[in-house]
């Protein structure tokens, strides 16, 4: 029986006793970077959802997928356009799904967990590969799945706030990475790293933080237009950084929150229109 067909037959009164967890891991493991979409993202991943939050798996055995996940994460980093991002995104997706399951019933060591919330920050730092979806083998996501495994490790009970800075540092740089193809993410990659940027302010990040970070986004947006002047990749950049600041404004409006933050946003968002309307 193919995996495939394996994990189709999967049903939700499936029992522990049904099948060997040990060899399925395995075989699942060997999978999460295939390029057959169906297999990888609704088959291998939706099927690791299930046996992860409904207790089908023994602490040994989710210590075990920790531990070959995180290995994919730097598996052939730096390569753009290779298939080898499928395996490092849907990894990422993995360990979050873990580390989430952790905050509910903490099993693994203080050691594992700080080791995951470093290495979803140097994951995101050095993906280069930033494509969403790819056509014929579907979602790649690399950005919005390391922003995804970002975020759960900052809600995390772990996560110290000592971290805030160099997870900011990393959020901007996601903003600003040199992108395949030379286009802007345009796949929501924007409103997941916010998630992040959200659970920081959950956490506790003070809002004078947040405001001169909002501030460091709009300069280094200035020193590129300096350095490249009305550039494609300035205007790439340009798309990316205001899409992220309209999703930021009108998230804290619909909480009705952060009164100041809101204010320095539209000061963003008004001069790079500004900016804009003079060139037209």
């Amino acid at each position: 029986m193919t995996l495939k067909l394996e994990l189709i037959n999967i049903d939700k009164t499936l029992q522990k006793s049904d099948i060997d967890m040990d060899t399925l891991i395995e075989k699942m493991l060997g999978s999460i970077g295939s390029v057959d979409s169906e297999l990888r993202d609704k088959l291998i991943y939706n099927t690791f959802g299930k046996l992860i939050m409904e207790d089908f798996l023994t602490v040994k055995q989710m210590q075990h997928i920790i531990d070959v996940c995180y290995k994919n994460l730097f598996f052939d980093i730096g390569q753009k356009a290779s298939d080898t991002v499928f395996t490092r995104s849907f990894s990422a997706l993995v360990i979050a799904l873990i580390i989430e399951k952790d905050r509910e019933k903490r099993f693994l060591s203080d050691d594992i967990i700080l080791k995951i919330i470093n290495g979803s920050i140097e994951y995101l730092n050095l993906e280069t590969d930033i494509r969403g979806y790819v056509e014929e083998k579907g979602w790649a996501h690399s950005i919005a799945h390391g922003a995804d495994l970002l975020s759960e490790t900052i809600r995390h009970p772990l996560f110290n706030t000592k971290f805030s800075s160099k997870c900011l540092e990393t959020i901007k740089h996601c903003l600003f990475k040199e992108s395949t193809g030379d286009t802007p993410y345009v796949d929501d990659e924007e409103e997941r790293l916010l998630l992040a940027v959200e659970a920081l302010m959950e956490k506790g990040i003070t809002s004078n933080e947040i405001e001169s970070w909002v501030v460091e986004l709009s300069n280094k947006l200035n020193e590129l237009l300096e350095n490249e002047g009305y550039s494609l990749n300035f205007f790439r950049k340009r798309s990316n950084v205001v899409n992220f600041l309209r999703g930021f404004y009108f998230r804290l409006l619909y909480k009705n929150s952060n009164l100041k933050l809101r204010e320095n946003i539209v000061t963003a968002l008004k001069h790079w229109h500004e900016k804009l309307y003079n060139l037209n």
